[in-house]
């Protein structure tokens, strides 16, 4: 076999000047673009971690901020709770304070009507004890008791202070008894009168059934009462007071 030596060094010599060619023009922009490549990838890895980072680091200060908007809600809940007890606590005291109150005041209005109704039923009672007292004494003769009346009646003149004697005895006085009495009776108690006020003038006699039994001196400015219906209207008067008493 014969070799081109000739043939084989300028082949040799378009190898070498292809590789040039290319190692020239081909493989340094190849190279450069790769690495230029590279870099950018790199660029975009290193970018994408720092986002993810930050949306891990986002992430996790959301997770605290949910947390800590929890914890406060759940604060303000217990604050709410807390709060709504001691309001409820506070109303059910007020309530139960009002009603123990009203419960007092009705059973004080209960206890001053009952005491009201007892006052005014004494003194119906009394009235009607009265009633009943004057109709029974009423049935009784006038002079049966008029002498123990007038009795009664001439202490009483005599306990009175000097000047309402004197007023009795410069006035004219009129002798009142439940009945008329007759001339003779009339003239002994003028008699037994003009003995109690001297220089008084002649008494007038008027009859009046409303006093049961005794004697009334009425004179313009004193009387003088000492009669069952007196008695009677002190008893009733004493029971109105009483009961105005207890009802106070």
């Amino acid at each position: 076999m014969h070799i081109d030596w000739w043939t084989l060094a300028l082949q040799a010599i378009n190898v070498l000047i292809l590789i040039w060619l290319l190692a020239r023009f081909c493989y340094r922009p190849v190279m450069k673009a790769i690495t230029d490549r590279q870099s950018a990838a790199a660029t975009l890895l290193g970018d994408a971690a720092a986002a993810k980072q930050a949306a891990v680091e986002q992430q996790v200060a959301l997770d605290a901020r949910n947390k800590a908007f929890a914890a406060e809600a759940d604060k303000q809940r217990t604050a709410l709770h807390a709060s709504l007890d001691a309001e409820r606590a506070e109303l059910l005291a007020k309530a139960r304070t009002e009603a123990e109150a009203e419960t007092k005041r009705i059973a004080a209005a209960a206890a001053a009507d009952r005491a009201r109704m007892a006052a005014e039923l004494e003194v119906k009672a009394g009235e009607l004890a009265g009633r009943m007292a004057a109709k029974l004494l009423g049935r009784l003769p006038p002079a049966a008791t008029t002498d123990a009346f007038f009795a009664a009646l001439a202490e009483r003149l005599r306990d009175l202070p000097e000047d309402e004697r004197q007023v009795l005895a410069a006035e004219p006085v009129t002798i009142v008894t439940p009945a008329a009495l007759d001339a003779g009776v009339q003239a002994d108690y003028a008699h037994r009168l003009a003995a109690l006020l001297p220089n008084a003038p002649a008494p007038r006699f008027a009859a009046d059934p409303a006093l049961i039994a005794g004697f009334e001196l009425r004179a313009a400015h004193v009387v003088v009462r000492n009669s069952w219906r007196a008695d009677l209207d002190g008893l009733v008067a004493a029971l109105r007071e009483d009961g105005h008493a207890r009802l106070a």
